[in-house]
């Protein structure tokens, strides 16, 4: 069969293509594909283009996260009428699967490693079963190379990603990465690791892991092997792993590592406690935060602080003083989300049990977006302010503030730094000439152009309570059943 694997941008009309890393889960299907089929890789969010009419497509195979789930349905739909056969899969067709059927002809739920191979092998019988589950996670010693052969050098700067581990032992109550890895690390092999680092061509990389701190025996030997390659790379951590093992830190920027991403949350104690995400970073209060902020400094790593707004202790003033205290500490980058209900998250069942949802219309599940009311704000504030804190917060003056603190790799800090000030400026309209501080924007204007047309009923959470639970239950069962 000739097979067209795809990753799709949840808005292409107007360029929110989401994340720029490479798709490494589509590289690992196509590895997962016996050689006799012909595979290819499509990329949305990285400008290919889809084409519904190719005549020597066989069988599509599309990912999807939440926000992507309104577009890979689209395209789903788009193959479909044209007479291809479409399997769909990742986080939001395995926590919805009987939703995501309703534009597939096959869904996989969870980990695809060992189903896979029975997916073709019903597709080449033409007896597809419909919903086809992973009964355990994948051995991760066992992972073939991925095809990096698929994927066209793009630019001499662009980063390449990679996978060391999977899982997160951490429940937060609005994160669904452990509802599809596990909670649970599984590691791959270092050397693994290293030969398919070598076989990227590139200085520059990603490390997908949720948490690259993971664990120090592991770390060490991988931070040692590093050290060899004469690599920059960045990655994620959590703040107490990072900032609590200094010698671990250490290692980990002789290695190469420059900057870290570090899910802070929130500033305020009572929320990261009613998440359960005060478990992660151990740090309840600013003046703890701070701290371990400093330790990363003090090696000479950037920190990209992702935090989120709306929590139900967070009131309008919450983004003051949120950038007041990421000011004080020259924090480098920030990722501001608001709150986001994802489905199958134990903060989507209490907001919906509660009545609070205000939107199922996947395309709104971008972080930016207010889907649901707040105790102690309106969603328009919950909105504008998460906004306004991207653009406030890379400013031309703030940027140039904080450059002495993140001042070990200038160039790239400047660089990156002023690319996501050009994207939040664009994303959220800003005049060119306006300065940061005077932007302001009507709380009930759109902000992001929606996908043109109206929202496709199928594409919508049922309203129904008891059709949405029983959607949710019968995509739990991820991993090991």
């Amino acid at each position: 069969m000739k097979i067209q694997l795809i990753y799709p941008d949840p808005n292409p009309r107007v360029g929110l293509s989401g994340r720029k890393v490479e798709s490494a889960a589509l590289q690992l299907l196509a590895a997962l594909t016996p050689p006799t089929h012909d595979v290819s890789i499509v990329q949305e969010h990285l400008g290919d283009d889809i084409r519904f009419n190719d005549p020597g497509v066989d069988l599509v195979g599309i990912t999807a996260m939440t926000i992507q789930a309104r577009r890979a349905y689209q395209i789903a739909d788009g193959y479909r009428a044209a007479g291809k056969t479409v399997v769909l899969g990742g986080i939001h067709p395995s926590v919805l699967p009987n939703e995501a059927l309703l534009h597939a002809d096959a869904v996989v739920v969870g980990e695809a490693e060992h189903v896979w191979s029975q997916v073709l092998s019903d597709v080449a019988s033409g007896h597809l079963r419909g919903i086809y589950r992973g009964r355990e996670y994948a051995d991760l010693t066992q992972l073939p190379p991925l095809r990096r052969d698929l994927f066209p050098k793009r630019s001499s700067f662009s980063i390449g990603s990679v996978q060391a581990a999977r899982g997160c032992p951490y429940d937060c109550s609005f994160c669904s990465a452990t509802l599809f890895t596990g909670r649970k690390y599984r590691f791959r092999p270092v050397e693994n690791v290293i030969a398919e680092i070598k076989t990227l061509g590139r200085r520059f990389l990603f490390f997908l892991d949720d948490n690259i701190f993971s664990n120090e025996s592991y770390c060490r030997a991988l931070f040692t092997e590093l050290k060899k390659l004469n690599l920059i790379w960045i990655g994620q951590a959590s703040l107490h792993l990072a900032a609590g093992n200094r010698d671990l830190l250490k290692l980990a920027v002789e290695s190469g590592c420059i900057a870290l991403f570090v899910g802070i949350e929130s500033l305020t104690a009572s929320n990261l406690r009613a998440t359960g995400s005060l478990a992660k970073n151990k740090a309840s209060t600013p003046e703890e935060i701070g701290a371990s902020i400093g330790v990363l400094h003090d090696h000479g790593v950037v920190l990209m602080a992702g935090v989120i707004f709306g929590f139900d202790d967070d009131d309008p003033e919450v983004f003051d003083r949120t950038l007041k205290f990421l000011n004080h500490h020259r924090v480098g980058y920030g990722s501001f989300s608001a709150l986001t209900p994802f489905p199958g998250t134990k903060l989507f069942e209490a907001l919906h049990s509660q009545s609070r949802i205000t939107s199922y219309d996947w395309s709104k599940y971008d972080g930016a977006t207010a889907v649901f009311v707040p105790k102690l704000m309106t969603p328009e504030q919950l909105q504008v302010g998460t906004r306004r804190m991207g653009v406030n917060f890379y400013s031309t003056p703030k940027i140039f503030r904080r450059i002495w603190t993140n001042r070990h790799h200038p160039v790239i800090f400047l660089a990156s730094s002023f690319a996501w000030r050009h994207s939040c400026r664009v994303e959220n309209r800003v005049p060119l000439y306006t300065p940061s501080g005077l932007w302001t924007k009507n709380a009930n204007e759109s902000l992001v152009p929606a996908i043109e047309g109206p929202p496709d009923a199928r594409l919508l959470l049922p309203a129904d309570p008891g059709t949405v639970q029983k959607n949710l239950r019968a995509g739990s069962l991820i991993g090991v059943a």
